[in-house]
């Protein structure tokens, strides 16, 4: 970590778990309009810093100033959605039972109520929208939840500039101090010091499987466990049927090679694996697939860490699979150049090697052939829980799409219909999750309206007047 930023003491880390636990109790009993004015004065200072939060946003992390932008509206859209939330008490979800004095019945009330102070782990390929004032922050905050971000090492800056421009709004909404605060850390004991201690109720973490993993087993192994709601890896695989192949292969490859591709693929929803069904235009599919792969824009990618990262994956899936397109020839002296690269191999190879069925971050993917429907559906089989699953099939093959959607459904949080997965909009009605590995617990989302969901707990009230 660079002086400007270095980790948080022993010291640190105490007093600002003691301080979120100190204001809990006074932040969760103010009124919810208070909470939503409070969010709102964040969306006010966001707008009125967006441009020194873009350049600097993109000075860390090369995303590109048109990404950054939308990413940055998808935020402030979400802070008013929670901020409607909060005023309207949505989120208490209120249910009573009336008193029966026929059956001496008491009256039952049960309602949500803020589980505690959250721990904000955010991602590295989502600097605003999934950082200090992403959807995990904003949310908590709604419900009345005082937040503890943990500042990503890879994009400190903008994280320290976001506190800032959140710190201003508590000050100016009258919110009791330290209700939100960030934390700096590039050694992974910071984290840990931070998920094992007793005032902390909650985690939401955003990152790699491996660092996933890692917290959610310290988590479990605390003298008190607590919810840890943890985003990871994806593979995020698509089935294409040979008649949606045969109806237009061109533009299916096209639309397949942009998904991997967008944003040098480095987004949890990039399409990891493709399985093709043995059909004669199979051929043409691929033809159409190398040639759109050779077009696409090399952008770069996050840092050194995550170029290096996958530039090792990519080398040892050349010595082990064929390499069927890339875009690697086009010289373009970028540093970090994300470079998009297609691989094949058969059902039986990618059966018998669990090692390919594991996510590579960044614009690359796998192409797997399938001799016959039973193949199909044991590779189905073999994945791992996945945020998303794509079906692509003409109304012809419904009576075959069926069958693979219910295989499809018990490993994926979000299906696609003839469509691809990146990109997200959040809402009321947006789900983004999935069984392990995928995320910690499939039952929750951490894109949408119902992200708040992670952050509450139900008390139900008997005989109270």
């Amino acid at each position: 970590m660079t002086d400007l930023f270095p980790d948080a003491t022993d010291t640190e880390i105490k007093a600002s778990l003691f301080n979120a636990k100190r204001c809990f109790n006074k932040y969760r009993k103010l009124d919810g309009t208070v909470r939503a004015n409070f969010l709102r004065e964040i969306k006010k200072e966001l707008r009125n810093a967006q441009n020194k939060i873009i350049s600097i946003a993109q000075s860390e992390t090369k995303l590109g100033k048109l990404r950054l932008e939308m990413e940055l509206s998808r935020t402030i859209g979400e802070i008013e959605l929670f901020a409607n939330m909060a005023e309207k008490g949505e989120w208490l979800k209120t249910a009573v039972r009336e008193q029966n004095k026929k059956t001496s019945q008491s009256t039952l009330h049960t309602e949500n109520i803020p589980i505690g102070p959250v721990l904000v782990i955010g991602a590295c390929n989502f600097p605003i929208a999934i950082s200090v004032v992403g959807t995990d922050t904003i949310s908590a905050l709604a419900v009345g939840c005082p937040v503890i971000v943990k500042a990503h090492p890879g994009h400190p800056k903008t994280c320290q500039l976001l506190a800032a421009i959140v710190l201003i709004a508590e000050k100016k909404s009258q919110i009791p101090k330290d209700t939100f605060q960030l934390i700096h850390g590039e050694k992974y004991e910071v984290t840990q010091k931070l998920v094992v201690h007793p005032d902390i109720s909650c985690v939401a973490f955003t990152g790699s499987l491996a660092g996933g993993k890692a917290l959610s087993e310290i988590v479990f192994n605390r003298k008190i466990p607590i919810p840890f709601h943890a985003e990871m890896g994806s593979i995020n695989p698509i089935v294409a049927l040979p008649g949606k192949i045969s109806e237009n292969h061109n533009k299916l490859a096209v639309d397949y090679v942009q998904a991997v591709n967008l944003f040098s693929g480095q987004m949890c929803t990039k399409p990891g694996v493709i399985f093709l069904l043995k059909s004669k235009k199979n051929s043409a599919f691929i033809k159409d697939l190398q040639e759109a792969v050779v077009k696409q824009k090399i952008l770069p990618m996050l840092n050194p860490e995550v170029f290096n990262n996958y530039e090792n994956c990519i080398n040892w899936l050349k010595q082990e699979l064929t390499l069927i397109a890339t875009n690697e020839n086009d010289n373009s002296g970028m540093e970090n150049a994300g470079f998009c690269r297609i691989f094949e191999t058969d059902s039986k190879q990618f059966l018998y090697r669990p090692e390919l069925r594991v996510e590579a971050f960044g614009p690359a993917s796998l192409l797997v052939h399938c001799e016959d429907e039973e193949e199909l559906f044991n590779c189905i089989n073999s994945l791992e829980g996945t945020l998303t699953a794509s079906i692509h099939a003409t109304e012809q093959e419904n009576a075959l799409a069926k069958n693979i959607v219910l295989k499809l459904e018990s490993i994926a949080g979000r299906l696609l219909w003839n469509g691809f997965p990146p990109g997200v909009i959040p809402g009321i009605a947006t789900h983004h999750g999935g069984p392990w590995p995928a995320t910690t617990d499939s039952r929750h989302t951490s894109i949408g309206k119902e992200a708040y969901r992670r952050f509450v707990r139900p008390v139900c009230r008997q005989g109270f007047p």
